[in-house]
């Protein structure tokens, strides 16, 4: 077992950032509801078609392997979070662990990032709703979203995690009634008279109709799917009883997340081929279509704004916290500071004033170049789970005590966690030779060279 050989103010201390009672409002539920509402989103419900395209009937296996990354980044940030309190965030562990400039940079590449996704989220709704309500402008629509993200923010952390968690039990239901559907029509209990199960594989081409090396390209994808995992990490900090809420909270969202997304898919190409698939429609409904369950259909089509909404609400939180963590370490205005009870009223605001921002930038700019910027914000979800997991073995191998407890998701550590961080550098390595993520990967170095720049001139100085 390590020694701890790392000075009291190197680290996190339970002294110095432990938070106040008053603030440990979230219990197994409301974290839990805050994890899965944080994954699951639109980008599942409407995008998973593009993947599965891509790949074909094999993209089962993409979701479990980007879920053995997630399970291990999950026990990393919850192995920290139950030995190590902290004021604010996890950022607090890569700034004590890997440097003040890593600190800087993971901070502002999440505050960045989040404020894009809830902007792209916003714009994505609105979209969606016009369709209902054509008479509607979008921007009214997208405006109205952020406000209701911002009001559900105002009324405090307890009501938003029972707000997530009544929306994940929404979304996981409507899944888990897909999965039923399909397993009785693949069994033949529900009468149809198409190909369905193993039969519409092989005619699909098999499992991997574009080769094996399919499965890596779609990973870069669907770990994307995966990135709401920070929202459950930046709430840690506020759960009651952190030692046996987190571990839970944590078990029950990977568990949760990685089995429904693996089991959904898997119905998915089961019940249609995988080319039929239109990126222009949720996969979920076009399959439901094709069997003529048009009311469950409509209900996806309506689970699918609950989801975007809860992803908003879950990546809002977390990017608000993120510019209070900032500040707690110097890396942001201290008019953002937040340590007591009651909400961060100059944070909460800032951060509702950049979504406004970007909601601008999506209407005045080309839409080939607002997504280019939202889809850099996707790389920073490597950065993010990387410094994660650095972290977390800076800490396993350097301050870790005989009696700190390591999760069971961080399983094998800490050499599945190398492992694990060497997968990413790999992924995000291959994805630069795939001509789609490149303008996204030149805007991603863009907005790096933008953050280091500011640790140049200001951060520094300061941090």
């Amino acid at each position: 077992m390590a020694a701890n050989r790392q000075s009291s103010h190197d680290r996190p201390s339970e002294e110095t950032t432990s938070p106040s009672r008053s603030r440990r409002t979230l219990g197994t539920v409301g974290l839990t509801g805050l994890g899965i509402g944080g994954i699951i989103g639109a980008g599942f419900f409407l995008g998973s078609g593009i993947v599965i395209r891509q790949v074909g009937p094999g993209i089962v296996f993409t979701y479990l392997l980007a879920g053995l990354v997630l399970v291990q980044v999950m026990g990393a940030i919850t192995s920290l979070a139950i030995n190590v309190p902290v004021r604010s965030s996890y950022q607090e562990y890569i700034h004590s662990y890997l440097g003040k400039f890593a600190g800087f940079l993971l901070g502002w590449a999440v505050f960045i990032s989040g404020v894009l996704a809830i902007g792209s989220e916003a714009t994505a709704m609105a979209v969606y709703s016009q369709t209902w309500i054509p008479s509607i402008p979008l921007g009214v629509f997208a405006v109205i979203y952020v406000l209701v993200i911002v009001a559900l923010n105002l009324f405090g952390v307890s009501n938003l995690g029972k707000t997530e968690a009544a929306m994940s039990v929404v979304k996981s239901g409507v899944l888990v009634a897909f999965i039923l559907v399909a397993g009785l029509v693949i069994l033949h209990y529900l009468p149809h008279t198409q190909a369905s199960g193993i039969p519409l594989v092989q005619q699909s081409g098999g499992v991997f109709p574009h080769g094996v090396g399919s499965l890596f390209k779609g990973m870069l994808i669907v770990i994307f799917s995966y990135a709401g995992v920070t929202t459950i990490a930046m709430a840690t900090s506020r759960t009651k009883n952190p030692k046996r809420t987190v571990p839970k909270a944590a078990l029950l969202t990977t568990v949760g997340v990685v089995s429904l997304y693996a089991v959904s898919v898997a119905a998915l190409v089961l019940l249609v081929r995988y080319t039929h698939l239109s990126p222009h429609q949720s996969p979920f409904v076009t399959a439901l279509t094709q069997y003529h369950y048009l009311w469950l259909a409509r209900v996806f089509n309506g689970v699918i704004l609950i989801a975007s909404f809860s992803v908003m609400a879950g990546t809002f939180y977390a990017t608000e916290w993120m510019l209070i963590s900032m500040a707690l370490q110097k890396g942001a205005p201290q008019l953002f500071q937040h340590s007591g009870s009651g909400r961060p009223y100059p944070a909460l605001f800032a951060t509702a004033i950049m979504v406004m921002a970007t909601l601008v930038l999506a209407f005045i700019l080309p839409s080939t170049v607002y997504t280019d910027l939202t889809a850099a914000s996707s790389y920073f979800s490597f950065v993010n789970w990387l410094l994660i997991l650095l972290a977390f073995i800076v800490w396993y191998h350097r301050v870790r005590t005989s009696n700190q407890t390591v999760s069971p998701l961080a399983f094998s550590a800490p050499y599945v966690s190398w492992l694990m961080a060497a997968a990413i550098l790999a992924l995000g390595a291959y994805s630069v030779t795939i001509h789609s993520f490149q303008l996204g990967f030149y805007v991603f170095i863009g907005l790096t060279m933008l953050i280091a720049l500011g640790w140049v001139l200001v951060g520094r100085r300061v941090a």
